[in-house]
């Protein structure tokens, strides 16, 4: 597959995505580090996104992210893409989620073999899938997709979202996040350009 094609710039949109929590000793929010609380953030925003939210989807969010992503609204689909360092990771969305997925098949072949020969998913192929998908990836988003921007000839825009933890009561262990607000920001000011926050 080709994945530098020169279809129109509609439907190749990819947008950085930063995650925060509330820090419950200062009810201030800080940043979300850890890959597997990243990755509790990320599902919701997916799956509200992909529509298929494990409970109700947030229209909200669907209209207000919209109103940004035009090639989401042609096409509302989405696909997450982890990066290797810094607290976030970026969402590519349209059509050319299809092109992500078709990068990503080669990893789900080699992970799939490697646990059928050795009974896990860390042979060598599996790695070298792993890594070779990362790089071209990367490569598609900076090279073939279109940033996410604050109308025509605007800002590159970031995407913010704020979380609340949810702790068990007796124990206090962390059980996931709940979605309070989200964010487009400027990526070079960081300057808050929308808002959009769910009603009670």
């Amino acid at each position: 597959m080709n994945i530098n094609r020169t279809s129109s710039l509609s439907f190749k949109s990819s947008i950085p995505v930063y995650f925060y929590a509330k820090n419950p000793a200062n009810d201030q929010y800080v940043p979300v580090l850890k890959n597997t609380n990243i990755r509790k953030c990320q599902n919701f925003i997916v799956r509200n996104l992909n529509g298929n939210a494990r409970k109700k989807t947030d229209f909200g969010l669907i209209n207000f992210y919209s109103k940004y992503d035009k090639d989401y609204a042609s096409n509302p689909v989405v696909h997450s893409v982890y990066q290797s360092r810094g607290p976030m990771l970026y969402m590519v969305t349209g059509n050319d989620v299809e092109v992500v997925n078709e990068l990503a098949r080669p990893v789900g072949i080699a992970k799939g073999e490697s646990k059928d020969a050795f009974g896990h998913s860390k042979s060598f192929e599996a790695q070298y899938a792993a890594k070779n998908y990362k790089i071209k990836v990367n490569n598609f988003i900076k090279n073939v997709c279109r940033p996410v921007k604050s109308g025509i000839g605007g800002e590159k825009l970031a995407l913010h979202l704020f979380f609340t933890p949810k702790y068990k009561k007796k124990s206090g262990e962390l059980i996931g996040f709940s979605f309070a607000t989200a964010q487009f920001r400027n990526q070079n000011n960081n300057e808050l350009v929308d808002v959009y926050t769910p009603q009670s």
